[in-house]
């Protein structure tokens, strides 16, 4: 499958059947204003989340092509690039043994940056049959989806702060697909 540039597609977790959904605030500025992702640079990103539904437009992406089957992913509410925090896999896929901090390793989360720092917001997308692993460039970790699946229809939990009685379980990058959590799919959608 191709991602055409401008297209507007959901990215729904096969596992949990949860959108990517980006939290906080659109960027301001010329990308790189922010000067990083962490909180030591002056703005810590926003989390990716695995939303019910596309509450406000945030569940929103568009693939940017840029080259040797690499892609900047943007939300189109916040114009965030989807972006992975933390160390590159070490060892074999699987030594980390889980994504909780309990397996003796606690799993990056993932953010949106206003900017690819460090080439952490490529990735590469990598088919399945009929389902995808999202795998970024830098860190060869699995875009993953911690949480249980969704209940009812979707926009039963209301949201995905605290606030509105459930918050949403967040998006990380793990070193390999843990019961099937780093499976997505790729919706297109009408314009």
């Amino acid at each position: 499958m191709s991602f055409s540039d401008g297209e507007k597609y959901f990215i729904e977790n096969v596992y949990t059947q949860r959108y990517l959904f980006q939290d906080g605030p659109k960027i301001k500025g010329d990308r790189g204003s922010e000067g990083g992702w962490l909180a030591s640079s002056g703005f810590e990103s926003p989390k990716c989340v695995g939303a019910d539904a596309n509450y406000y437009n945030r569940a929103c992406w568009r693939f940017l092509p840029q080259g040797d089957d690499k892609y900047l992913i943007e939300n189109i509410e916040t114009e965030r690039y989807l972006f992975q925090d933390g160390p590159k896999i070490k060892g074999e896929r699987g030594d980390e043994g889980g994504w909780l901090a309990r397996s003796g390793f606690e799993a990056p989360k993932c953010v949106g940056a206003d900017a690819d720092y460090y080439n952490r917001a490529y990735w590469k997308i990598e088919p399945q049959g009929d389902k995808y692993l999202i795998v970024n460039v830098e860190t060869e970790r699995y875009l993953f989806q911690d949480g249980p699946e969704i209940k009812g229809k979707r926009g039963d939990e209301g949201g995905w702060l605290a606030s509105s009685g459930f918050e949403a379980p967040r998006c990380i990058g793990t070193d390999v697909s843990y019961y099937d959590r780093a499976y997505w799919k790729i919706l297109k959608q009408p314009h």
